[in-house]
């Protein structure tokens, strides 16, 4: 059963980059506490700071002087690059920290609230054959090899050795061990493809989920 449901996603101004996404006790506040989540203090400073970075990455936007509609965005992308792929490293610390009853998603830095952003949003799902996975654009969904949507051989093997650990523990999502492991493995992935494309990974699920979809 899933306890609780928690989003790592970078926001403006927030106190901490957890967001509640649903839970058996309604109306949960402990995402906004991380402290009485659970979350160390430790990890709670590295959150904040990955937020931080995020504000600070963005600060062009809040610029009155600069012209969106001329003015490409200012940051390195290989900063972005960097910020996004830190994300899932960050969740897969969260993962491990909150236990097997809580399932952490992820996605490309901003979460799956900004995937509308991007072209190309590849899945990694943890019940698929081999290597496949999921490749989202322009409302099609096809599934494709690691490498054919842009992984390298080392993440394509990653991923095939995540799956049989979550397979041996028990498909979909496996433990927290697993998934924090699944969350590392979409984080190669993210590396892999810059910003080419965006990847999330919805704790090993194909997409989005109640947290009472699957007793």
């Amino acid at each position: 059963m899933v306890g609780m449901i928690v989003l790592v996603a970078a926001e403006y101004l927030a106190d901490s980059p957890l967001w509640f996404r649903g839970g058996s006790e309604v109306g949960r506040s402990d995402v906004d506490d991380p402290p009485a989540l659970g979350v160390s203090a430790a990890l709670r400073n590295d959150l904040r700071a990955w937020n931080d970075r995020f504000e600070q990455l963005s600060s062009h936007v809040f610029d009155d002087r600069r012209d969106p509609a001329v003015a490409p965005d200012p940051t390195p992308p290989e900063l972005w690059d960097a910020h996004r792929v830190e994300a899932f490293e960050l969740a897969a610390r969260v993962q491990l920290e909150l236990g097997d009853d809580v399932h952490v998603w992820c996605g490309p830095g901003g979460g799956m609230d900004a995937v509308a952003e991007w072209g190309p949003v590849v899945v990694v799902p943890s019940g698929h054959r081999g290597t496949d996975v999921e490749v989202l654009h322009h409302g099609v969904r096809e599934v494709r090899s690691a490498r054919a949507a842009g992984a390298r051989e080392g993440t394509a093997k990653a991923i095939v050795h995540w799956r049989a650990l979550t397979e041996r523990v028990g498909l979909p999502f496996g433990d927290a061990a697993t998934r924090a492991l699944g969350l590392r493995t979409a984080g190669r992935v993210q590396a892999d493809l810059g910003s080419r494309a965006g990847v999330v990974c919805w704790s090993g699920w194909t997409g989005p989920y109640r947290y009472d979809d699957h007793d």
